[in-house]
């Protein structure tokens, strides 16, 4: 199944197969224009680095405190993504 986000680019949706494209389409569309702080992008690659780590390297734990700090992080990050929506 995969992933298979699109964002909206003037009048058509683009395709992004692979969650990486979809971080790289955040940066590209959201970060580099202004409508988001360049936090929310390193938050975003912060987690999936973790996510990346966690599944396929051997051995790996995540600490209960950096776990509450991505979690955070994604709240606030839902948070503005709300915020931004309920502006339109």
């Amino acid at each position: 199944m995969g992933c298979n986000w699109a964002f909206k680019s003037s009048s058509y949706f683009l395709p992004v197969p692979r969650h990486s494209g979809v971080i790289s389409r955040f940066d590209r569309e959201f970060v580099k224009t202004g409508h988001f702080d360049k936090i929310f992008s390193k938050w975003l690659h912060d987690a999936f680095d973790l996510r990346q780590r966690a599944d396929y390297r051997e051995m790996f734990e995540i600490d209960a405190s950096r776990t509450s700090e991505v979690i955070e992080h994604a709240r606030e990050f839902v948070a503005e993504i709300r915020r931004k929506v309920d502006s339109y």
